[in-house]
C-alpha cells in the first residue's frame, strides 16, 4: 500500500505516526504541510486542518490515534500493541494520559515561549497541570526501556515526542530539567533512546526545534490535535 503522511516536523502528533511507521518498517512519503500545501489545499484534504493526515491509497485519515489504530489493523507484520488485554489497556491508558493531560499544558506553554506578552498566571497554572500529569504518568511507568512490556508500543509512540517537548520547552521558563524532577519518567525517556525508531524521530524533532529557536524571535504555530 502507498502511504503519504501529511505533517509538520515539530508536531508531536506527526512524530507519533512517524515513529510507528518507522518501527513497522513501512515506506511512506512525508509531506510537510507548511512547505508543500497552501491552507486551501490542506483544507480540501481534511476539513479538520490539523496534522497529521494519512493518505492510504486515497483513504484520507486525520487524527493521530485513528491513524495509529488503522495502521495496526492493516499492517500486522510488526505489531505495536501487546498480546494481552491487560497490556493493551495500559497502552491505551498511557496514550490517553499523554493526549489529555500532558499535551494540553505543553501546548499552552508553547504559546508562551516568547517572553514578550507572556501571561505569568497562565504559565504558573499550566506548570501545575503539567506537574500533575507527570505524577500520573510516573504511576504507570517503571523507568524501564519501554512503557509497556519489553518492546516498542503505541504508548511509546505517543509519549516520547511529548516528553521531548517537556524537556526542551520547560527550560525556557526556568525549569532546567523538569523530567529530572520525576526520576522514573526521566529514566524511561532516556532508556528508550536506544530504540532505532525513537532515536530517528528524536533527531528529527531536535533539528526542527533548533531551526525554530534559531534566528526567529518567536515560535511558529504548528497545527496540532
Amino acid at each position: 500500500m502507498a502511504y503519504k503522511l501529511y505533517g509538520a516536523a515539530l508536531s508531536p502528533y506527526s512524530a507519533r505516526c512517524r515513529m510507528q511507521m518507522y518501527a513497522k518498517g513501512l515506506e511512506f512519503e512525508a509531506i510537510s504541510v507548511f512547505d508543500k500545501l497552501s491552507p486551501e489545499e490542506f483544507a480540501n484534504l481534511t476539513p479538520l486542518k490539523k496534522v497529521p493526515a494519512l493518505d492510504a491509497d486515497g483513504l484520507i485519515l486525520p487524527e493521530s490515534q485513528v491513524i495509529a489504530e488503522y495502521l495496526e489493523e492493516v499492517e500486522t507484520d510488526i505489531p505495536l500493541m501487546p498480546a494481552t488485554a491487560e497490556e493493551r489497556a495500559r497502552v491505551r491508558l498511557l496514550a490517553r494520559i499523554g493526549d489529555l493531560y500532558l499535551m494540553m499544558p505543553l501546548g499552552k506553554l508553547f504559546g508562551q515561549v516568547n517572553p514578550q506578552g507572556r501571561d505569568p498566571k497562565l504559565v504558573q497554572y499550566m506548570f501545575g497541570e503539567l506537574d500533575k500529569a507527570m505524577g500520573w504518568l510516573a504511576h504507570y511507568v517503571d523507568g524501564s526501556k519501554y512503557a509497556v512490556g519489553d518492546k516498542l508500543s503505541l504508548a511509546d509512540c505517543a509519549l516520547i515526542p511529548m516528553l521531548f517537548f517537556s524537556s526542551n520547552i520547560t527550560p525556557l521558563f526556568g525549569r532546567e530539567c523538569m523530567l529530572c524532577e520525576t526520576p522514573v519518567v526521566h529514566n524511561y525517556f532516556t532508556n528508550t533512546l536506544d530504540d532505532p525508531a525513537v532515536g530517528r524521530v528524536l533527531q528529527e524533532l531536535e533539528e526542527a526545534f533548533a531551526k525554530m529557536m534559531g534566528p526567529k524571535t518567536e515560535p511558529q504555530k504548528q497545527p496540532a490535535e
